[in-house]
């Protein structure tokens, strides 16, 4: 397998993230976002990448394969995890990077209420991503959604994605 350019890479990550098995439901969202992570470092293993903890990046600790030092050094870089916007800063749950390109992850978990606000806040963190990163995916599981809504969800972030360099992932 291999991904001559970003946009294959992205296409990639982005079946690799919708592809099924995902539970249908989680008790938290770091319980969704260890099943997110674990499908991207074994897309970097299948692209035969050599250096997981420089290529799979989280803040997470609890992350196999994840490595504090190349996260420490991470957060030094000009273009690291976070993007300084109205005194705060918003940073993407992973970031995978290859020697295309980099792109951010951000995980959504829509458990029991408040869908609206984690799919609002989840756009507003891969929009602003983009500043230092090529790509961004917002993935959002929506198990306590019904079946109707969570597609009307994936026609509406198709569309609105289109021709972005955004996409929005929505499983189960």
């Amino acid at each position: 397998m291999t991904a001559n350019n970003i946009d294959e890479l992205w296409f990639l990550l982005r079946e690799r993230l919708a592809a099924s098995r995902y539970a249908n439901s989680y008790d938290t969202e770091i319980n969704f976002e260890q099943e997110v992570w674990t499908r991207v470092v074994a897309l970097a293993q299948d692209l035969g990448v050599g250096d997981l903890s420089g290529a799979c990046l989280t803040s997470h600790a609890i992350h196999e394969n994840r490595s504090e030092e190349a996260w420490r050094s991470f957060c030094r870089e000009p273009h690291g995890p976070d993007v300084n916007i109205l005194g705060s800063n918003n940073r993407l749950d992973i970031v995978f990077r290859h020697e295309v390109g980099s792109i951010g992850i951000e995980v959504k978990w829509l458990g029991q209420r408040g869908h609206a606000a984690k799919l609002t806040q989840g756009l507003g963190q891969v929009l602003l991503g983009l500043e230092h990163r090529d790509r961004t995916i917002l993935v959002i599981h929506c198990g306590t959604v019904g079946v109707n809504e969570r597609e009307r969800l994936r026609e509406v972030g198709n569309r609105v994605c289109a021709g972005s360099r955004t996409a929005l992932v929505v499983v189960p």
